[in-house]
């Protein structure tokens, strides 16, 4: 993939979505809104460092609201999977998609990757990844990378030590200066790429 073609489709994608935040309260609480432009970077850091392979590694959102992490991730990832346990919210996905492929294309950039699945369901439950494993063939314990924005994180922390696969990653949006720790998973990166708000766990030795 041409990087410098790929670099300005990931930042169309962040300036679109970034242009799309949200503040308000839905069903399940207070919506909070991934910053992609600071993402992204934290993305190509993973990359550059071999954490990122794009012939094997599958994704897992574990709150991935419209998608939009999930957008971003399918250019890097095998397979790129979104849980959102609100269907108002998930519903948003296509129709912005929709409209950020109109802008790709008309800026002659890479269309989204045909590898996201989304899904609504409760990320801490097992139905929700029973859902994903008939419908794409991944279970929990095969993803290489879980993402997700604070809410929950010390629950999905608890659940990646307990069930995922040895140096399965975990990325966690939201933190600054004080970050948290999970018994079972080790701090790799408190700072990733300089954007004071993205830590990387790791469950193993690495």
């Amino acid at each position: 993939m041409d990087n410098l073609r790929l670099n300005k489709t990931v930042d169309l994608i962040a300036r679109y979505y970034d242009g799309c935040k949200v503040g308000y309260v839905g069903r399940e609480g207070y919506r909070k809104s991934t910053d992609l432009v600071k993402l992204a970077r934290c993305i190509d850091e993973l990359v550059r460092l071999d954490f990122i392979d794009l012939s094997r590694a599958p994704f897992l959102d574990l709150g991935c609201a419209d998608g939009r992490v999930n957008v971003l991730m399918s250019y890097f990832v095998k397979l790129s999977v979104g849980l959102e346990i609100d269907p108002e919210i998930l519903a948003e996905y296509s129709p912005r998609k929709e409209q950020l492929r109109h802008q790709l294309l008309r800026a002659n950039l890479i269309q989204p990757r045909d590898n996201i699945a989304l899904f609504q369901g409760n990320s801490l439950e097992a139905a929700a990844y029973e859902q994903i494993e008939r419908k794409v063939k991944v279970r929990f314990n095969q993803i290489d990378l879980f993402y997700t924005y604070i809410t929950l994180h010390d629950l999905f922390g608890a659940k990646i030590a307990a069930q995922a696969k040895s140096k399965a990653l975990y990325l966690v949006y939201g933190f600054n200066k004080i970050l948290p720790h999970y018994q079972g998973l080790q701090l790799l990166i408190p700072d990733l790429a300089s954007q004071g708000i993205v830590a990387l766990y790791g469950k193993g030795e690495f």
